[in-house]
């Protein structure tokens, strides 16, 4: 049996990392947070994603095309568990209320039907995104450091001098 890298070990950083800047960019752009149950399964489910992905993950490109599609889901389950309720969205708050659409049931022209700007949404979780690349690649280097100083002070590693 192979023994797990220290990468490996770390992974669920970036996991976590990926939901937390996914909620904060969501909030950010006018969403709401779910529940915390659900905020927690979906940790849960980041970590164990990042956990299981990390052994065939090599290279900034493939992991930021990864982070791209877990801040797509993420965002689908934040759009889908979390009620939108006027005065919930942080830039909801800040602006003094939402704004009327036209019509009773449409939304206004560039407004999600959750509350927010779509564009906004769209540019804070690409910044979620690029985040949890610098994280993750951040986490990785860290854990490639610390393997690489136990490896040169292991005792059973080191070598005597003497013949």
């Amino acid at each position: 049996m192979r023994t797990p890298l220290v990468q490996e070990k770390l992974a669920w950083v970036a996991g976590l990392a990926a939901v937390a800047l996914g909620l904060a960019a969501h909030m950010v752009a006018g969403g709401s947070a779910p529940a915390i149950p659900v905020l927690l399964c979906l940790a849960a489910l980041g970590c164990l994603a990042a956990q299981l992905l990390a052994r065939w993950v090599h290279g900034p490109l493939l992991l930021l095309l990864l982070s791209g599609v877990a801040q797509q889901l993420l965002h689908l389950g934040f759009d889908a568990f979390g009620g939108y309720f006027p005065g919930s969205g942080i830039l909801d708050h800040l602006h003094g209320g939402q704004a009327t659409s036209p019509a009773a049931g449409a939304p206004a022209n560039g407004a999600a039907p959750s509350g927010g700007s779509v564009h906004l949404m769209l540019y804070t979780h690409m910044a979620a995104a690029i985040l949890t690349l610098l994280v993750a690649s951040g986490v990785f280097k860290v854990a490639g450091l610390r393997s690489r100083r136990r490896e040169g002070t292991d005792p059973a590693l080191v070598r005597d001098s003497r013949p």
